[in-house]
């Protein structure tokens, strides 16, 4: 609920390119939230965009079998060789639905590791995310891939999806195959994955890396920033961000992630913020 409150400050966004979010009074704002990683490469990137475009004029935009879904399948297998079996679904719910069933326990959002904030994997976890430019993705004192399900979160999503799901071992009968999706938005996906590699370096901001780090009240894994702070103050630094045009997470403790690319004038601001706020 509080999450969404804090969303819901932002003013409507007329359009969004890049790294940025312009308002319909024209104002920018620089956005380190991207909706938590699924437009993690930036908005309207080039190739997605191009691709995701002509998908739509071949009228791949109703939930029907189409080529891309295979394609994407292939390519997420060939990431996570360990998990032989692999589900799309149209959201998070969907895809931790189907992991509860697998692991015959509840599992919701709060029960997944997350690499980006840190910290000791919780005692009997057995699912966690998967996140792009993060070596470490297992948390301290973990044997590798000690997962029964993973959760990838891919580097571009509509409204959540596609949301995969990947499995230790092939599932029972009667487990679901997984949904249909739009043939648009799987092309996209696959089309993001395979820019991942070439984006990696790119997305560093050595200046606002070292701001973050030298503060006490933020931790950086990779470009992902968490709060270290109480949760109390988290909506007065969400809104002294947005005051000077910069979008964190609305959820804390996050993450929020380092843009990309910045002017010279956007990583002094934001070098500023990190180093001044919420201490400052």
């Amino acid at each position: 609920m509080e999450d969404n409150q804090r969303a819901a400050a932002l003013p409507p966004i007329r359009r969004a390119r890049g790294f940025r979010l312009y308002d319909s009074r024209g104002r920018r704002y620089l956005d380190l939230w991207r909706e938590g990683g699924a437009a993690l490469l930036g908005h309207r990137a080039g190739r997605v965009t191009t691709l995701m475009k002509s998908a739509l004029s071949q009228g791949l935009a109703a939930g029907l079998p189409s080529v891309w879904e295979g394609r994407l399948l292939k390519m997420i297998h060939g990431m996570f060789p360990s998990f032989p079996a692999v589900r799309l679904f149209s959201s998070r719910h969907r895809a931790l639905e189907a992991a509860s069933w697998f692991l015959g326990i509840r599992i919701d959002d709060g029960d997944l590791y997350d690499p980006a904030l840190g910290g000791p994997c919780a005692a009997g976890a057995r699912a966690a995310l998967w996140r792009p430019f993060l070596e470490e993705q297992d948390g301290p004192g973990t044997a590798a891939a000690p997962w029964d399900a993973r959760l990838p979160a891919l580097p571009l999503t509509v409204c959540g999806a596609p949301a995969p799901l990947c499995l230790c071992a092939e599932p029972p009968a009667g487990f679901p195959d997984g949904d249909h999706l739009p043939g648009f938005v799987l092309a996209g996906a696959a089309r993001a994955l395979a820019d991942l590699a070439a984006a990696g370096e790119s997305l560093r901001n050595v200046r606002v890396e070292k701001a973050v780090d030298g503060s006490s009240a933020w931790k950086r894994t990779g470009p992902y920033v968490r709060a270290a702070f109480d949760r109390a103050e988290y909506p007065r630094v969400f809104n002294a961000f947005l005051k000077e045009g910069v979008l964190l997470s609305p959820g804390y403790p996050g993450p929020s992630i380092i843009p990309g690319e910045c002017s010279p004038g956007e990583t002094r601001l934001l070098a500023e913020l990190f180093a001044g706020v919420p201490g400052g």
